[in-house]
């Protein structure tokens, strides 16, 4: 499988949506499955804040990287979230797509990001632990697990560019 990693450009957009519909339809617990239309994305997409790119493979968008630079005296820092559709999972994709959007947000003068991941998601802390992300600290029982019936903690991981 051939894949591309880019900038989001705006027609992306739609592919994007049906993207982070598919994941609120599998319970994904990614800030991505909150966004419904295209509008939302729009707004993410204007927002001068927010760095947004995509892995895709023959034209099929596969994943989603998002940034946001913090404000003020915190723009040297990004919050990070990524999603990646199950169809590319276990592709061993989300570890170079990663590096390559780091690369990407060093380029644009971030210097440090962060990710919060639920303790429960092992391909997500796996693919982090590769890109030389380090644990920083937990928010304990941050989330029930309805479907599940336990509590997760969420994992606050930091990486220097």
């Amino acid at each position: 499988m051939d894949i591309v990693f880019e900038k989001m450009q705006v027609g992306d957009i739609p592919a994007a949506v049906k993207l982070f519909a598919k994941l609120k339809e599998e319970r994904a617990e990614v800030s991505f499955a909150e966004v419904l239309d295209e509008e939302a994305m729009r707004e993410w997409f204007n927002n001068p804040s927010y760095y947004l790119y995509v892995a895709k493979s023959n034209g099929k968008l596969g994943a989603v990287f998002r940034c946001m630079r913090g404000e003020s005296y915190k723009n040297h820092s990004g919050f990070l979230t990524i999603a990646v559709d199950p169809e590319f999972r276990g592709k061993h994709m989300a570890s170079s797509f990663t590096r390559y959007c780091l690369d990407q947000l060093k380029n644009e003068g971030i210097q440090l990001v962060r990710a919060y991941i639920y303790s429960d998601n092992i391909p997500s802390i796996n693919t982090v632990l590769k890109c030389g992300f380090t644990l920083s600290g937990n928010v304990y029982k941050h989330h029930y697990k309805e479907d599940k019936g336990y509590y997760v903690d969420d994992l606050i991981f930091h990486k220097e560019l």
